[in-house]
């Protein structure tokens, strides 16, 4: 038996078109009011978005109706679509949510892993990007290499949002993703502007003066 479906309504408003996008599990619902706030700023401007991470499109449908507005907006979302749950056709169901967007131009699906993607996205140096959603992989090194190769990738003043910050899913505390996002704060501190930190850690790039002060005992072989 499938997983039921549930039917999530949200680009609702005065003016705007509603559509009926089917999820089975909607994960982003407990962080959109801080989403909304943290990246208010990007809205109605021409901005690129990077997602890492997709599933059904439930963040997906939500940053190409929310963030890109403005038509020459662009999304890449990178997911190998790994299914998860049995009999759960997630990648057909992302693709019939993006369709209900009627914004299929606007979004670009690399469908490799995202070392590789991100990779081959340093290596062309063709687009940086105003945001970029890390919830792929929840293994800490997946997680640190993501945030890594992500971090070239955005602009100075940019957004990067981390998901799963909290989620323990693995007794070895090392394979969690909480280890590897606070080495990743702690390492690019002198880049980190720090808006929230909860279930998903908000930062934003910014580019900061810092000191490199020789310690008094230090030795020089």
């Amino acid at each position: 038996m499938s997983a039921p479906q549930a039917e999530v309504k949200h680009n609702e408003g005065k003016g705007q078109e509603t559509e009926n996008f089917k999820f089975t599990r909607d994960w982003l619902k407990p962080h959109l009011h801080y989403l909304e706030k943290a990246l208010s700023c990007l809205k109605n401007r021409k901005i690129n978005v990077l997602e890492i991470g997709a599933f059904e499109g439930r963040s997906t449908t939500w940053i190409l109706e929310e963030l890109c507005k403005d038509p020459e907006s662009k999304l890449i979302t990178i997911d190998i679509f790994v299914k998860i749950f049995p009999d759960n056709d997630n990648e057909a169901t992302f693709h019939e949510n993006i369709k209900k967007t009627h914004k299929e131009r606007q979004i670009e699906v690399i469908k490799i892993k995202s070392f590789d993607a991100l990779i081959n996205l340093n290596h062309e140096k063709k687009m940086s990007f105003d945001f970029i959603y890390i919830d792929g992989s929840h293994e800490s090194h997946d997680v640190l290499s993501d945030a890594i190769l992500s971090w070239n990738l955005l602009k100075e003043g940019g957004i990067m949002i981390l998901d799963d910050y909290e989620w323990d899913f693995f007794e070895e505390e090392y394979l969690n993703p909480r280890i590897a996002i606070d080495s990743f704060l702690k390492y690019y501190q002198a880049q980190i502007e720090l808006i929230y930190k909860r279930f998903q850690v908000a930062i934003r790039k910014v580019i900061k003066d810092y000191t490199q002060t020789i310690r008094d005992d230090k030795t020089i072989p």
